[in-house]
C-alpha cells in the first residue's frame, strides 16, 4: 500500500514542481486533488489505491518507523517533506526541510534509553481486562488512565508544577484533529486556582511522535477551551515495559498560531509492574 501512495505523493510534486526555477507552484493539496491524483495513478496497473478516503491519505503514508523509506526518493533529494494539513478540504502540504535536516521524517522525539524509570504498579487492572490487551492507541490510553500515569508523571517528573490533575476525555474528534486523550490541571494558589489542558498524543512502540500532530492538538485545545496554557505530551509503548512519556514544554495562548517546533521539556520510563499484554 505505502509504494502505491509514494507514486501518488511523487506524481503531485511532479505537477506542481518548476524545473526551471526550483520552486512549487502549489504546496498545499487537498482532498480532491489527491483522490484524483490516486485515480490517474491507477491507471493502467493492476493493483489500485482506493480514492474514497484520502483524508488518511497522510495518517497512515507517515505511520510506523519506515516513513521515510516510503516517501518519494526523487522529493526527498529537493528537500522536501509532507505535512498533514485538515480543515477546509485539505489534505497535506509539501514542506521544505528545517535547515540540519537529512531525511525527510527523522524521530525527534525517540524513545531516551538514559530517561529516569518509575515504577507503576499494574495490579489494579481487573484479570478479565488485562486479557483483552492490544497494541493500538485506544488499549494504551485506558491502561494509562487506569494506572493514572500521567498523574503520576506531574507528581514525580513534572517540568510544569501542577497542584490537581484530572482525566476529561478519551479520542476527542475535533474538525482540525484528534486528540487522543484529555486533561485538565490546576496550577497557582490552591484557593483561587487556575486552569490548564494537558493534550496528550498515543503511539505505539513502532510508531514515532509526529511533531505537527501534537501541535494541532495544543492550537485546537487553545480554539475550544478558556485557558492560557496547554502542556502536551506524548505517550508511546515501550514493549514489555510500559510507556515513555515526553513532557513538552508549557505553550501560552499568544504563542499557539505560531508555534512551529516543540521542545521537551521532561522525560521518564514508567515500567508497569507487572508487564500488561499489549505494552
Amino acid at each position: 500500500m505505502a509504494s502505491l501512495k509514494t507514486e501518488v505523493v511523487e506524481f503531485l510534486f511532479n505537477k506542481y514542481w518548476d524545473e526551471r526555477s526550483g520552486t512549487l507552484r502549489k504546496s498545499l493539496m487537498s482532498l480532491d486533488e489527491v483522490a484524483d491524483a490516486i485515480r490517474q495513478t491507477n491507471v493502467g496497473r493492476p493493483k489500485k489505491l482506493k480514492a474514497n478516503n484520502p483524508a488518511n491519505f497522510m495518517k497512515d503514508l507517515l505511520r510506523g518507523a519506515n516513513a521515510s523509506k516510503n516517501w518519494p526518493a526523487s522529493v526527498a533529494a529537493r528537500h522536501f517533506m509532507g505535512v498533514q494539513r485538515t480543515g477546509d478540504g485539505e489534505c497535506f502540504e509539501f514542506v521544505p526541510y528545517e535547515p540540519g535536516q537529512t531525511e525527510p521524517f527523522p524521530d525527534k522525539f525517540p524513545i531516551r534509553s538514559g530517561a529516569t524509570r518509575f515504577a507503576v504498579q499494574s495490579l489494579s487492572l481487573p484479570l478479565a481486562t488485562k486479557t483483552l490487551g492490544r497494541s493500538d492507541e485506544t488499549w494504551l490510553i485506558q491502561t494509562a488512565v487506569n494506572l493514572r500515569v500521567v498523574e503520576t508523571h506531574f507528581s514525580v517528573a513534572p517540568a510544569f508544577p501542577l497542584l490537581e490533575v484530572s482525566h476529561l476525555q478519551m479520542g476527542i474528534k475535533l474538525r482540525s484533529t484528534e486528540i487522543d486523550a484529555l486533561f485538565l490541571g490546576k496550577v497557582g494558589d490552591w484557593k483561587n486556582p487556575t486552569s490548564v489542558l494537558i493534550t496528550c498524543e498515543a503511539k505505539q512502540a513502532k510508531d514515532r511522535f509526529i511533531e505537527s500532530q501534537v501541535i494541532n492538538q495544543v492550537q485546537a485545545a487553545f480554539a475550544t477551551a478558556d485557558v492560557e496554557t496547554v502542556v502536551p505530551i506524548g505517550l508511546r509503548a515501550v514493549k514489555g515495559v510500559g510507556f515513555y512519556l515526553v513532557e513538552f514544554a508549557a505553550v501560552e495562548r499568544p504563542q499557539a498560531d505560531h508555534l512551529k517546533e516543540l521542545r521537551v521539556a521532561s522525560d521518564a520510563i514508567y515500567e508497569l509492574r507487572p508487564a500488561v499484554k499489549g505494552i
